[in-house]
């Protein structure tokens, strides 16, 4: 059975490859065509890791065409590549009748993706084609859209796509893809900006890495407030476009947010998502909302969206924003923990400080609701995380004196300032705990220099950084700079160190004893008894009139 249906897939493979220009010379490696890119004549092919660095024996189907590979002319049967690696490079010549097609044929341990439709703003019919390494290459139908904020403007030439999976009636229909969740809505990250092109998908690993769960995680404990995913190589009608980060959406479903009741309509979970800075973003509430709408000052609702029902709610929402807006200082240090899951909170501080993620300060963060009929208390996901350690999110200029890595947080959220200025339930002190305990971790200078590394060794190791910077350096999308994906990452690296050293002066000390004193020669110190000491004292000393513990 297994034999007739691999017949039945080279059959229907080898049909479609004769009648597809000018895909029909191509030869099939291990029951999978290359992805062609018209423009330059280079195929990919995705393949296992496991074959990298080595000798790779594959099965080659010829579909009826004359076939060389490096001059060796090729019928159908095994072929040996030999050291299969991000350099090898194979010159793959065929002819159909009186077609001849020349191509240079490479391989990637990266899943490939080509989707082919008519993309726009508004979602069109797509075909997505999926090679994953190991598996069969898969085709499915989809609804595709071009997707972003200020990077889906005209103009901008390395695009993001929101994917939904339908059927053949137009149905939605769910996948899984790399291990993850089984849905029919995927998003596929260009990181149009990043010249690493790997920034968010390391941050969104970080926050998963080491955010406290939401309040609810007992009742719901695969509840995220970050998406996953997996770098990708991507083809868009016929040419290769480089880089991209396919990963879940932020939804109802990866918060775990109560559903609606379709039996009398009662809301229960709730989740909006703000698109831009504004006074709405947790410092003041402008005027009142309509609940029919999808949209209100700078959110954007997201469930119940109002297709489902009519009308929606954001109440919940707007409660919380006049609540931070409104409270007097003693109410706010009342009932601050009441409308929001205050130890994600210190998380979300403490990430937004560690990256410098000015971008996610108000702006480019989901707010949810668990279940308002019993709680009102909101939880923050975190989204669009490309302009940190140290990127901003246009490169003209390319490093603005904000991102600098001694750079306070610009604006950070009124939710936050009224928090650290009140010191509500000791919440300085309480980041400062968790500061120190994180550092001692996954936020360690060698853990998070080590994070970006891996992925920008992923991209280098598979020879998809190579083909990135060949295709988009000098684009308009990144000011026409040259895209160096290794020099991006010493930059990261030597911007995470000093980024934490600056931290590290703020917070890495224990309650009321500063970690950082700023010395000269003159500088005196002090026991706790006023007994003058020098810089072998073990403990706690006075210097310049402030607390230090010296070790």
């Amino acid at each position: 059975m297994n034999n007739l249906r691999t017949s039945i897939i080279q059959a229907v493979a080898t049909i479609l490859i004769m009648l597809a220009s000018p895909m029909q010379a191509q030869i099939m490696v291990d029951g999978t065509v290359p992805f062609l890119d018209k423009s330059t004549g280079r195929c990919l092919l995705s393949i296992d890791k496991a074959l990298w660095n080595k000798d790779y024996s594959a099965r080659i189907t010829t579909n009826g065409c004359t076939a060389t590979i490096d001059d060796k002319t090729i019928t159908d049967g095994a072929f040996t590549f030999g050291n299969v690696n991000a350099g090898s490079r194979f010159r793959v010549e065929t002819q159909y009748n009186d077609s001849s097609v020349t191509s240079e044929l490479a391989f990637t341990f990266l899943p490939v993706m080509h989707i082919e439709g008519n993309f726009g703003y508004e979602y069109c019919d797509a075909t997505v084609t999926l090679q994953n390494p190991g598996e069969e290459a898969s085709t499915m139908k989809a609804v595709i859209k071009w997707r972003g904020g200020s990077t889906n403007v005209d103009g901008k030439n390395k695009r993001n796509y929101k994917i939904k999976f339908v059927d053949a009636k137009g149905d939605k229909k769910e996948y899984r893809f790399f291990g993850l969740r089984k849905d029919n809505v995927w998003i596929l990250d260009a990181g149009q900006v990043d010249m690493s092109r790997i920034r968010n998908r390391a941050a969104a690993d970080l926050w998963n890495a080491f955010a406290s769960k939401p309040y609810y995680i007992e009742e719901e404990p695969d509840a995220l407030t970050a998406s996953r995913g997996e770098l990708v190589e991507l083809f868009v009608n016929g040419r290769y476009q480089g880089v991209f980060n396919m990963c879940e959406p932020i939804d109802r479903k990866q918060m775990k947010l109560m559903k609606f009741s379709s039996y009398d309509g009662t809301i229960h979970g709730g989740l909006w998502k703000s698109t831009g800075w504004g006074y709405a973003t947790f410092w003041d509430a402008p005027g009142e909302y309509d609940n029919t709408k999808e949209n209100w000052d700078v959110f954007e609702l997201k469930y119940p969206e109002v297709d489902d029902l009519c009308p929606s709610d954001y109440s919940t929402l707007y409660n919380a924003i006049d609540f931070v807006s409104t409270s007097t200082d003693e109410e706010f240090i009342a009932y601050v923990g009441d409308y929001f899951d205050v130890l994600v909170l210190i998380d979300y501080y403490i990430f937004c400080n560690i990256l410098n993620a000015f971008d996610n300060c108000g702006k480019n963060v989901y707010w949810g609701v668990y279940d308002k009929v019993r709680s009102r208390k909101l939880t923050p996901a975190m989204w669009d995380l490309d302009c940190t350690v140290g990127q901003n999110y246009t490169n003209n200029p390319q490093r603005p004196d904000h991102v600098r890595p001694d750079r306070k947080l610009l604006y950070p959220t009124r939710i936050i300032s009224r928090l650290t200025e009140l010191d509500a339930d000791g919440f300085n002190s309480r980041v400062k705990e968790r500061y120190r305990s994180l550092r001692e971790g996954v936020l360690s200078t060698d853990s998070l220099t080590a994070r970006y590394a891996a992925l920008v060794h992923r991209l280098k190791e598979s020879g998809a950084a190579q083909r990135e910077e060949e295709r988009w350096s000098k684009d308009s999308d990144i000011s026409r700079l040259t895209l160096d994906i290794e020099n991006e990452l010493a930059y990261i690296t030597e911007w995470i160190n000093a980024r934490g050293e600056f931290l590290d002066k703020q917070w890495k000390t224990a309650s009321g004893i500063t970690e950082y004193i700023e010395e000269t020669e003159n500088t005196q110190r002090f026991n706790i008894y006023g007994q003058r000491i020098d810089k072998n004292y073990k403990g706690i000393v006075i210097i310049n009139g402030r607390k230090k513990f010296q070790r």
